[in-house]
């Protein structure tokens, strides 16, 4: 509307062909020095974000066309894996720790769950039933008991490596609870 009122070369003229403020600002070394390095990161980060853009549009273009089969190959795929768990005197978390290594969605037969107990109290009797509890219910779940305390935790963890048939070795502490995600 303001082009057709007044035409195109006016408006060219007025905006682009003015000489009111020219020579008003001088460019130099300081000004180069910081609008070069921003205008670089401004590039970068255009073309980052482009990026982020096309991977968005890939995932929502191939979403129906993901493969089903590829999660039964990895599940058989998977390598042997050893939990160990040491533990010393803490009978009131041990229940809730094994619980939840027993809940992680592993193959159990590429899985080896070990209890290492230094314990010198109660924890003794309550570890060894919850082994014999959750290996009754086809948990890999095996009880490693040491009476002597050479090199605490670290020792128990050492020994337990003695027996371990895993590939890879996992180690949560009494404290801990992992969450049960889908590994493999």
């Amino acid at each position: 509307m303001i082009l057709a009122s007044k035409g195109l070369v006016p408006y060219l003229r007025q905006h682009f062909l003015d000489k009111t403020f020219q020579g008003l600002y001088q460019v130099n070394a300081f000004d180069l020095a910081l609008l070069i390095p921003y205008f670089i990161v401004l590039i970068i980060l255009a073309a980052y974000g482009a990026h982020r853009y096309w991977m968005v549009y890939l995932y929502y273009k191939h979403k129906k066309k993901q493969n089903d089969s590829t999660s039964g190959l990895l599940r058989r795929t998977c390598p042997r894996v050893t939990v160990q768990l040491p533990i010393f005197n803490e009978q009131y978390v041990v229940d809730r720790l094994l619980d939840a290594v027993c809940r992680l969605d592993y193959p159990r037969e590429k899985l080896d769950i070990q209890l290492l107990d230094d314990s010198t109290d109660e924890t003794i009797e309550v570890a060894r039933l919850l082994v014999d509890r959750y290996a009754a219910l086809g948990h890999p779940v095996t009880y490693l008991h040491r009476d002597n305390r050479e090199g605490y935790k670290a020792g128990a963890l050492a020994e337990g490596l003695k027996t371990a048939k895993g590939e890879f070795v996992a180690i949560f502490d009494a404290d801990f609870v992992p969450p049960a995600p889908t590994f493999c």
